[in-house]
């Protein structure tokens, strides 16, 4: 079975007293989170824990959680992370999905430093190392398997182009029930730099510790403009090009363009993206290539186990001869770069034409003081249905009737929204559209507009 040494025990070995965590209440180096590390090995072995159970846990972004990661990836044990913020009623189901052997509360599990291992700690490359509820965004969540490999590579292939080196500190500002969240820890540990996590809002600990990496979204980069952040090398925003209206604020900052899916285990591709709003390319240990049809196929070292089964316990592989289709539709321009053009799922039909809802919201994107945008389809009982916009307004200043004024030289008449709303703070990178949907219907009124 394939090896890797374990990064913590690595860097403990080489730079024992470098800095590898960071809390608003103290700091590890190195060799004190190796230490902890074979404490919490010790005692989760004695309570029972062994190799390929499914241990669940409510993960926060705090040094427990990424201790506990850390100490089941040794064990080999597979961690399956809850998000804290699913309701009660929903984690009992999720339990019963991942037929658990233990359900672990972080904050409870002992983490003083003690003795190091007498030998260099190795862990398995191949077996199963995480279980992550996908967001259900487009249907029933699934439940994606990931080796260790698959994340070993998937940061690997990234520190590079990310600019991450030992003397880095990275803001886990992503949750650690995502893998964007867990490819922080992955690429700062294997390259001996520093992760931190704070309580403090994202401005207050950039400078407080000055954070030289940091994972964003839209919303949270506005926030940031008018901040002083001079130690940051490299602020990346997972998903979605920038809003042109973004990328022109933001010019003066080292923003990195991504494209990624759980099943590649976060990124697919990687781009600086300072001059123009794309995608990127593909790094090391991943591949992509664009169907007849112009879906997106990847496969590659990232590429994930597949997805689990409850019912027969097993997990399922999801790909064809390699390759995974995501759903997703693009293409690639002269110089190699992904070029995303919406989703397979998400086209709908209005009074005969097709509409996919990404060509929208990149018009709404283009609109000076629009940030953000995201199209659903409403019922309509004339033209089936009709598209409805949920818009992150930066400027504060547009409306119904001015936003459709300058859709008029981007787009026909019959792909323009019939109404706007305000895209929730908290919609994240990829808003779920279920929600957005619940929360038409919560308004009680119904779109208008005729369709010329």
């Amino acid at each position: 079975m394939e090896q890797v040494l374990c990064p913590i025990s690595e860097n403990a070995l080489s730079t024992p007293h470098r800095t590898a965590l960071i809390s608003d209440e103290r700091r590890w180096s190195y060799l004190e989170l190796d230490q902890a590390l074979h404490s919490l090995c010790l005692f989760l072995s004695e309570a029972g824990i062994k190799e390929h159970q499914r241990i669940a846990f409510i993960a926060k972004c705090d040094p427990a959680t990424i201790l506990l990661f850390l100490a089941l990836f040794r064990l080999r044990a597979i961690a399956c992370p809850l998000s804290f913020r699913t309701p009660q009623q929903q984690i009992a189901k999720q339990l019963s999905e991942l037929k658990a052997s233990h359900v672990l509360e972080p904050a409870t599990l002992p983490h003083s430093s003690g003795q190091c291992a007498q030998a260099p700690t190795m862990i398995s490359l191949n077996s199963p190392a995480t279980f992550l509820f996908t967001s259900g965004s487009s249907g029933t969540p699934k439940i994606a398997c990931h080796s260790f490999a698959n994340h070993y590579y998937n940061a690997l292939g990234a520190l590079l182009p990310l600019r991450l080196d030992s003397t880095s500190r990275y803001l886990l500002s992503l949750p650690l029930f995502h893998v964007s969240g867990i490819g922080i820890l992955f690429r700062c540990f294997q390259k001996g730099a520093a992760v931190v996590v704070s309580d403090h809002p994202v401005q207050d600990a950039i400078s407080r510790y000055s954070i030289s990496h940091l994972s964003v979204v839209p919303t949270q980069l506005q926030r940031l403009l008018s901040e002083p952040l001079s130690s940051l090398k490299c602020i990346l925003l997972g998903g979605a090009p920038l809003s042109p209206t973004l990328l022109q604020q933001s010019r003066h900052l080292p923003v990195f363009t991504t494209y990624g899916m759980t099943e590649m285990s976060s990124i697919i591709t990687l781009s600086d993206g300072k001059s123009e709003p794309h995608s990127g390319k593909a790094p090391a240990f991943r591949e992509m290539k664009i169907e007849k049809d112009g879906e997106i196929w990847v496969k590659g070292k990232t590429l994930f186990l597949g997805y689990w089964d409850a019912s027969s316990e097993t997990i399922l592989k999801a790909d064809v001869q390699g390759w995974f289709p995501t759903k997703d539709l693009g293409r690639v321009d002269r110089q190699g770069n992904l070029e995303l053009i919406g989703r397979k799922d998400r086209l709908f039909i209005s009074g005969g034409e097709n509409i996919q809802p990404e060509e929208i919201e990149r018009a709404l994107c283009a609109i000076p003081g629009i940030i953000q945008a995201a199209v659903i389809p409403v019922s309509d009982p004339e033209f089936g249905h009709r598209p409805v916009a949920f818009i992150n307004d930066a400027s504060g200043r547009h409306t119904l009737l001015s936003i459709r004024e300058e859709l008029k030289p981007l787009l026909p008449s019959f792909k323009h929204p019939v109404r706007i709303l305000p895209l929730p703070s908290d919609a994240g990178l990829k808003p779920n559209l279920g929600v957005l949907k619940q929360q038409l219907v919560l308004s009680q009124e119904s779109p208008s507009g005729n369709q010329e």
